[in-house]
């Protein structure tokens, strides 16, 4: 009878309640990202963001490093997802589909300020982490992959000769600086104005129109 009730007490591995449970450790992560930065986090802040025991982390990841670069790549992953998304929404036009990139660059859910906190904070810190770099560049070169081809098909389509390499890593990179600058000061570097400034940029070298 004890070891029923032990039984029917436990979470077997896999369980919804055990996901839901890491769930809430990856919602308190981010938090606690966004309020202390990456190398400030610890078990004490995490479990403040989330209410939680310190003991607890425990029994649901292996430690503190391997709950933090979870949700980092949960938070990739969700990048990711939601912006093949607004490309696949955009049409068949390479050209609309590059400025859907743009547009779900600034919008939610990509664009809330607890996730560009928390990515303006991986990237800064990736340098000094292997770990955390693997999780960039795995998000970062299929992203910068698939940014090219549209470049090249949008340039092909509209007859616009274009090192589409060149302006894919240009455009990248002018996202991701727009979110440091608004991550350092939102009133300077404004979101509407930030995702202006990367429609500009493709219609600077790709739209043939007179």
């Amino acid at each position: 009878m004890q070891k029923d009730a032990k039984r029917r007490r436990g979470r077997p591995l896999g369980s919804s309640d055990q996901e839901g449970k890491r769930q809430e450790f990856v919602a308190a992560v981010r938090r606690s990202i966004a309020e202390n930065g990456y190398k400030d986090v610890t078990v004490a802040t995490i479990c403040a963001a989330g209410g939680f025991s310190r003991g607890l982390i425990g029994h649901y990841f292996p430690g503190k490093d391997a709950l933090l670069l979870h949700a980092v790549r949960e938070l990739a992953q969700e990048f990711e997802s939601a912006t093949r998304a607004a490309v696949e929404g955009a049409g068949q036009d390479p050209f609309d589909r590059l400025h859907a990139v743009v547009a779900a660059s600034f919008r939610e859910p990509v664009f809330t300020e607890e996730r560009v906190l928390v990515w303006v904070a991986l990237a800064s810190t990736a340098h000094w982490s292997p770990e955390l770099a693997e999780v960039y560049r795995k998000l970062y070169r299929p992203y910068h992959r698939g940014l090219a081809r549209l470049i090249k098909k949008a340039g092909d389509e509209r007859g616009v000769k274009i090192n589409s390499e060149r302006l894919a890593v240009t455009l990248t990179q002018l996202v991701e600086g727009l979110w440091s600058g608004w991550a350092a000061d939102p009133k300077t570097v404004s979101v509407r104005e930030a995702e202006a400034a990367c429609h500009d940029l493709l219609n600077a070298f790709l739209d043939a129109r007179p």
